[in-house]
């Protein structure tokens, strides 16, 4: 791998990162203003739970996306298909 293959394998997992990051931050903020729109609003049945666990979940597949992405394919990975195909 050279060091440009490796610069920009590491800008991409910062900007991942940060891209998260920043969604973490609008979930944190949205999901507080609906729960005090709630609070406010005579605390009926709590309807914020709905876009609190949607969009939650949506968060956690992103960030085990994060974490688990897969390894890039190798030069020896497209030979050995290559030869598969061929046969």
């Amino acid at each position: 791998m050279t060091d440009q293959e490796r610069r920009e394998g590491a800008l991409a997992s910062l900007k991942h990162r940060r891209g998260l990051e920043r969604q973490l931050r609008i979930y944190a903020i949205t999901n507080i203003t609906l729960v005090v729109i709630w609070a406010l609003s005579g605390r009926g049945d709590f309807w914020p739970i709905w876009p609190i666990a949607f969009w939650g979940l949506a968060l956690i597949w992103q960030a085990i996306s994060y974490n688990y992405r897969p390894k890039p394919i190798t030069e020896d990975e497209i030979q050995s298909e290559m030869r598969r195909l061929d046969s």
